[in-house]
């Protein structure tokens, strides 16, 4: 039961702070600071691949969390490609000159 609460209460921390970061990455691109399109598309085709890569270590992560056993070693070695993985896409923003809130 308390483990049921645990994954519940991590799932909305997670979905709460999805929505927040949703909320600022439209607010920042709808002012004109993204206008260069021709940068933002060769930001997305260069970087499709870890997105992709990102997005499927996120649903694993998600997986590992919801299974009665939690692998705590599997779960920070999930968690540390993450965050490289997202160091790598924001590299490659910062080398386009695309504000970091326009990678909602």
């Amino acid at each position: 039961m308390k483990k049921n609460i645990f994954v519940a209460a991590l799932t909305m921390g997670i979905l709460s702070v999805g929505a927040l970061s949703a909320s600022a990455a439209g607010s920042c691109c709808n002012d004109g600071t993204c206008a260069d399109k021709q940068s933002v598309q060769k930001f997305t085709e260069s970087t499709s691949a870890l997105t992709s890569t990102l997005k499927a270590k996120d649903f694993e992560l998600r997986e590992l969390y919801g299974y009665d056993s939690i692998n705590m070693r599997k779960i920070s070695q999930l968690e540390a490609e993450i965050k490289e993985l997202k160091a790598q896409i924001k590299m490659a923003a910062e080398k386009q000159g695309i504000h970091t809130c326009c990678l909602g």
